[in-house]
């Protein structure tokens, strides 16, 4: 009897506005026994990286450093996230953070896939692994698209993300000017193979997720 080729795993990704609940979405994906590989992690182990820490130090000052490394010399200097956050994305008036916002991503970004991509390469021969969860934070923006074979869009009203952003310490300029560095919320849905819709509902979000998975395994 001849074997069955081994399927190869659905690679999913997660697109949607600013504090729409996609890391809710990722969590339940993983809890429904999917497989993740979070840009996000792999961005804090790339941003200890000396090669990477120096050339950001290069690009942005020491000023991206946190207050206890920054004025030693016998210890690797440690990126603050918040301090680099806060400088690439600016606010609304600030013109240069743009331009800020893209010399890092052209730092990091490179190393960021390389890693991801080799994840998902050894990931995708595993027998035990049929959906792979691309848990990146700009999808689309940050060229992983290609590397999905569906994509879901978390569809949460505006009010209810601004609340949820606010309950992460946001202001609401924080919140605008991530909103306004991104591609919109029309061009990303149409995107998407698939909207959830999240409007604060648990069980109705994980409902909803488990509808779609029992499409694409009914086709």
């Amino acid at each position: 009897m001849n074997e069955q080729p081994q399927k190869k795993p659905i690679v999913v990704g997660i697109i949607g506005g600013v504090a729409c609940g996609k890391s809710q979405v990722t969590q339940m994906l993983g809890e429904m026994g999917a497989s993740v590989i979070s840009a996000d992690k792999i961005a804090h182990d790339v941003l200890r990286l000396p090669d990477i820490v120096e050339a950001l130090i290069q690009a942005f000052g020491v000023g991206i450093l946190t207050d206890s490394s920054a004025g030693t010399a016998s210890s690797q200097p440690t990126i603050d996230r918040k301090k680099l956050g806060a400088l690439v994305f600016g606010n609304q008036i600030d013109s240069n953070a743009s331009q800020r916002r893209k010399l890092l991503e052209s730092i990091v970004h490179p190393r960021i896939r390389e890693i991801a991509k080799s994840q998902l390469e050894s990931m995708q021969t595993l027998p035990s692994v049929n959906t792979i969860v691309l848990d990146a934070p700009l999808l689309i923006e940050g060229g992983w698209l290609p590397f999905c074979d569906k994509v879901i869009y978390v569809d949460a009203p505006d009010e209810l993300r601004q609340a949820w952003a606010m309950r992460r310490g946001w202001s609401a300029e924080e919140f605008r000017s991530r909103e306004s560095a991104q591609m919109s919320l029309s061009d990303k849905k149409k995107k998407a193979t698939d909207v959830l819709q999240n409007v604060s509902d648990l069980n109705q979000l994980r409902i909803g997720l488990a509808q779609i998975l029992d499409n694409w395994r009914a086709k």
